[in-house]
C-alpha cells in the first residue's frame, strides 16, 4: 500500500469524524461574536477590579505562606537551642564522650 493511497483512506475514514455544524449552531455562533464585538469596554474601575483582586489574593497567599515558613523556621531553631534536652556522658578509656537526642 503506498502512502498515497493510506492518506486518501485516511481522509475518507475522517469525513465521518468532522464537525460540520448546521444553520442553527452557525447563526448562534455569529449572533454570539456580533454580540461580544458589540458589547460596550468595561470601565476604568472594572478593567482595575479585574487585575486587583487576583494580584490581591496571590499577595495574600504569598503573606500567608511566608509568615507560615518564618514562624516553622523559628520553632525549629527555639526547639534545637533548646536545653532541656538531656545529653549523656560516656567515659571509655580515660575519653569523654557526650551523647545527646
Amino acid at each position: 500500500m503506498s502512502d498515497e493511497r493510506f492518506f486518501e483512506r485516511l481522509r475518507g475514514d475522517a469525513r465521518t469524524l468532522r464537525y460540520e455544524p448546521d444553520d442553527m449552531s452557525a447563526s448562534r455562533v455569529a449572533a454570539r461574536v456580533r454580540s461580544r464585538i458589540a458589547a460596550t469596554p468595561p470601565t476604568v474601575a472594572q478593567l482595575l477590579a479585574a487585575w486587583a483582586r487576583p494580584l490581591a489574593v496571590s499577595l495574600a497567599a504569598l503573606a500567608l505562606a511566608a509568615t507560615i515558613s518564618l514562624t516553622w523556621i523559628d520553632r525549629q531553631d527555639t526547639l534545637a537551642a533548646s536545653p532541656t534536652i538531656d545529653s549523656v556522658t560516656v567515659s571509655m578509656d580515660g575519653e569523654l564522650y557526650s551523647v545527646s537526642e
